[in-house]
């Protein structure tokens, strides 16, 4: 940061021309009330071209008074090299720098020019030329230097305000602080944005209210409108389908069926051709596949006889070297249990190991049984608990099949719930063989699904007709169901035809014919009495809630049984362990002693005989290896040979029974033929064309589909109570173009919007942080001036958030410690003069503080004003202890002690009345040696 070295005006307000010395670190500027003070300060403002200060003058108002055209400006500045090595106002080295402003009249206004040059360069050269700059680009040339936007903001401070600081609340400081450093304007643009949004988003809401009105219109009307063209398309249909489709259909019907019979019939003569070809062929393959199986016979065999031979060689030698292998075991067997052999009971021990193996193995054949059935009840839980049901695999598996072709389904016992539990044994038993019963959503795939139960032998009905159920006889089983859609048709009549009694003796009081259940499930019908009642519960939320109960009591009960198991096997494997490891020991010692020799030899000759039997080994496996290969390849022809006798009786079997059915296609093509023809006599000319008739096939396949469709149009029509009013069609249309016009200008509005908003939110979300570094850098601003001062500073961070009442209400809290008597707040009350003045001191010199550029400058107007000798002394230390330069006001009336701190005094006077220009500006500047010599 730059600081000033002199100054000089030219026709600036009623000064003529002077230059002033400002090489000094405190400069004060003295002289009574109108002598120019603040002219003096508002000079230097607008040679640095601030104009935003908080006063009705600015630099046209002092022009206007020396009834001259233009005036200059020229200051000399420092451009010493920062911390970094940088200048201020690189790419110029020059320790000096001049800035000047020129301002001149032209047509009728003032403007401004200004420049920037190296060295001290007077008024006369500056005016022959050079470059010069707009307020904007100097403004930045400026910033570049140090001069921030911050600083500008400080030094337009009005005067009396810097003395003041203190007095603002928490709140206040912490807007003049964003203000300053220009964070203040961002976050009312952010705020102005909300409000528009605000705005705008009650406007949308508005718009909404009058779309929801014309909705309810449009779709009143569009039902209208539907009514009147469904009753229209009803009637003419009918119409169209009584006097023309109808026979169309009929005539179709019969040339369809006559083409179709032709090429059938010529595709089953080529078909039986085929067929001719393929059996001679297959027979001709099977004779030459006779002859190769013999060869592999023979070569088998050989094989076989050579792996025989191999494989008793390694049984010998495997034999061998496992006998010396289980020699040499039984030697370190042996030798182990001699030194655990001690007295002990042969027989009980014996009898002991063999009840413990005993138990053993019937507690582990039990553990076997009950961890398949866990894994079971694990299963069936997770499809209870998921609202699902227990699935059997064939169900699944045909379930899995229906849905991959689409075809929509649901099971029986998804559709039946119960309504009276005390009948829920009844009425499982009823429907217990129904469980599996697959009910279609839609006829038209009853097809297709009966087709996949054919290939996948689904032994349950797959059922596509299905009816409401009507109201249920009075006390007959049906009497308490409950089907959640429609069920299959015959159902509920079968269900109705039970009647409910409490006991046999009541059934036995009912007619001959009639059906009857007991609560328990003894059922009667036409065949006789038998019970079908069972623990098993298939249909409903009862039934799934007692499963789940019951497998819930049986896992715990195999859990416990399990944990009791454990611990039984475990004393048990212990008990053997120990019984076993005692009963071996007894013999040891002698058998080491008669078997010492044979015992010697096997472990002399392991090595040789495992490496025999390993040879061995190696043979026996490659001999094996080839047997496979070639029973292989034998076994391949075998299959092959089986399949294609199998083809060749199949073949047969098909060519007599296709015989037979090409001699009886041939005679009904010839009866169809006729019966078209007597048909298409009585037909009229214009609906006898081939395109006529398979356009009237594609649109209607039979006639019995045109039947159902004239009585599905008869009773719509019977029910219908259909508009007849054509003027709601234009009605329609003319408040659907209103209501989409206005729709599509709700959504576009409401796209901008939400984007306005997340745009606005995102971007103050994110300018929080340049927020907190701007209370951070404020506040190590502070801390660090009050430690030049003797006085202890603390801030408290504000609560920074994203939030519009969180930003409204944040405040920095500073607090100061003078003398060490205690911390005191900004405007508590408790601070003397001196003390408010220098808090606000401290609070504005930490608006212009920056560590990256020290020096600086600042103008304050009158900031010894009612302070004490004292606190004029304090306040003059602060400023001599800072780095920044102080360009000082004061009037004349003050102690003489506001000038200690100062190094240099520019005294301004009064212009006399008859005088045209004003007095220069008298300076006095001190000599610190001096000072020190007379201390």
């Amino acid at each position: 940061m730059f600081e000033f070295r002199s100054l000089e005006v030219v026709h600036w307000d009623y000064w003529q021309r002077y230059q002033l010395p400002l090489d000094a670190s405190v400069i004060t500027v003295v002289g009574p009330n109108g002598s120019g003070k603040t002219t003096l300060l508002d000079a230097l403002r607008t040679l640095l071209a601030i104009d935003e200060h908080d006063t009705a003058r600015d630099y046209k108002t002092y022009l206007r008074h020396n009834g001259k055209g233009y005036a200059w400006l020229r200051a000399i500045v420092s451009n010493r090299p920062d911390r970094r090595g940088g200048r201020p106002f690189f790419p110029i080295k020059d320790e000096a720098v001049t800035l000047a402003c020129r301002i001149r009249k032209r047509g009728g206004d003032w403007s401004r020019d200004y420049q920037i040059v190296a060295g001290d360069v007077p008024v006369e050269v500056l005016e022959q030329g050079g470059e010069w700059l707009g307020v904007r680009d100097y403004r930045v040339r400026l910033a570049g230097a140090g001069l921030t936007r911050a600083i500008c903001r400080v030094l337009t401070l009005e005067q009396g305000a810097t003395d003041k600081l203190c007095q603002l609340s928490p709140r206040e400081l912490l807007q003049l602080v964003f203000d300053v450093f220009e964070d203040k304007a961002v976050l009312d643009d952010y705020q102005r944005a909300r409000a528009e949004q605000f705005d705008v988003d009650k406007e949308i809401q508005q718009l909404g209210q009058d779309l929801a009105g014309l909705h309810l219109r449009l779709e009143s009307a569009r039902a209208d409108v539907r009514s009147f063209e469904e009753g229209m398309t009803l009637r003419n249909q009918r119409q169209r389908l009584q006097a023309e489709v109808m026979p169309k259909v009929e005539l179709a019907e019969q040339r369809a069926a006559i083409d179709g019979a032709r090429p059938r019939l010529t595709g089953l003569r080529r078909a039986q051709r085929e067929r001719t070809r393929t059996q001679a062929g297959l027979q001709l393959r099977d004779a030459e596949a006779v002859t190769l199986r013999e060869a592999l016979q023979h070569e088998l065999a050989a094989v076989r006889v050579r792996g025989r031979e191999c494989e008793d060689g390694f049984t010998q030698a495997r034999d061998v070297a496992r006998d010396a292998e289980q020699l040499v075991k039984r030697h370190d067997k042996l030798l182990e249990l001699h030194a655990q052999s001690g007295a002990v009971d042969v027989e009980a021990l014996s009898r002991a190991v063999e009840d413990g193996r005993r138990r053993q193995a019937e507690l582990k054949l039990e553990a076997e049984h009950d961890r398949r059935r866990s894994d079971e009840i694990a299963t069936q839980l997770a499809a209870l608990s998921s609202g699902g049901r227990i699935v059997e695999p064939f169900e699944r598996d045909f379930r899995a099949a229906l849905e991959r072709d689409g075809i929509e389904h649901r099971v029986l016992t998804e559709l039946v719930e119960i309504a009276d539990p005390q009948w829920a044994v009844a009425v499982e038993a009823v429907l217990a063989p129904y469980r599996h019963l697959i009910v279609l959503e839609h006829p038209k795939h009853a097809r297709t699904a009966w087709q996949l139960g054919e290939s996948m032998r689904y032994r349950h009905f797959v059922v596509a007709d299905r009816a409401p159920v009507e109201k249920a006889s009075k006390g007959s089983l049906l009497e308490v169901v409950r089907f959640s859609a429609d069920p299959p048709a015959w159902l509920p009549r079968q269900l109705d035809r039970i009647a409910r009694v409490a006991d046999i003796d009541a059934g036995s009081l009912l007619p001959k014919g009639q059906d009857w259940i007991t609560a328990k499930g003894y059922l009667r019908e036409h065949r006789g009495g038998r019970h079908i009642g069972g623990a098993q519960q298939h249909f409903g939320t009862g039934a799934r809630q007692s499963r789940l109960t019951d497998l819930r009591v049986e896992q715990a009960t195999i859990s416990e049984r399990s944990r009791a198991r454990e611990a039984e096997l475990q004393q048990l494997r212990q008990r053997v362990d120990a019984d076993q490891s005692r009963l071996l020991g007894l013999d040891a010692a002698q058998e080491l002693v008669t078997r010492a020799g044979e015992f010697a030899d096997a472990r002399t000759r392991l090595p040789e005989l495992a490496e025999s039997a390993a040879q061995a080994a190696a043979a026996l496996t490659q001999a094996r290896d080839e047997v496979e290969q070639i029973g292989e390849r034998d076994k391949l022809e075998g299959i092959e040979a089986a399949r294609r006798q199998g083809q060749i009786e199949a073949l047969a079997r098909e060519l007599r029974e296709h015989g037979q059915q090409i001699n009886g296609e041939r005679a009904a093509l010839a009866q169809r033929v006729l019966d078209y023809r007597k048909k298409r006599a009585l037909m009229p000319p214009a609906w006898r064309s081939s395109d006529v008739l398979q356009a009237a096939r594609r649109d209607y396949p039979s006639v019995v589909v045109v039947r159902h469709e004239l009585q599905g149009i008869d009773e719509r029509v019977a029910r219908g109570g259909f508009v007849e009013n054509e003027a709601c069609v234009p009605l329609r249309d003319k408040i659907a173009a209103d209501h989409g016009e206005l729709e599509s200008t709700i959504g576009k509005r409401q796209a901008h919007l939400e984007r306005a908003r997340r745009i606005t939110e995102e971007a103050r979300g994110a300018y929080i942080n340049v927020l907190r570094a701007t209370v951070r850098r404020y506040r190590k601003n502070l801390v660090a001036l009050g430690e030049l001062a003797g006085i202890g500073v603390d801030a408290e961070m504000p609560e920074l958030a994203n939030d519009d009442i969180a930003l409204a209400q944040a405040g920095l809290t500073v607090r100061f410690d003078f003398d060490r008597k205690g911390w005191i707040g900004l405007d508590d009350g408790e601070a003397s003069g001196g003390q408010q003045v220098m808090k606000s001191l401290l609070l504005l010199v930490a608006l212009l503080r920056d560590e990256d550029q020290p020096g600086g400058f600042v103008f304050i107007d009158e900031p010894f004003a009612h302070l004490d000798v004292f606190n004029i002394e304090k306040v003059g230390r602060f400023l001599r202890s800072t780095d920044a330069q102080y360009i000082l006001t004061t009037p004349i009336t003050h102690n003489l002690n506001v000038f200690e701190p100062s190094d240099l005094v520019l005294a301004t006077s009064k212009r006399r009345a008859d005088n045209t220009w004003a007095e220069p500006v008298a300076v006095l500047k001190r000599d610190r040696s001096v000072d020190v010599q007379a201390a």
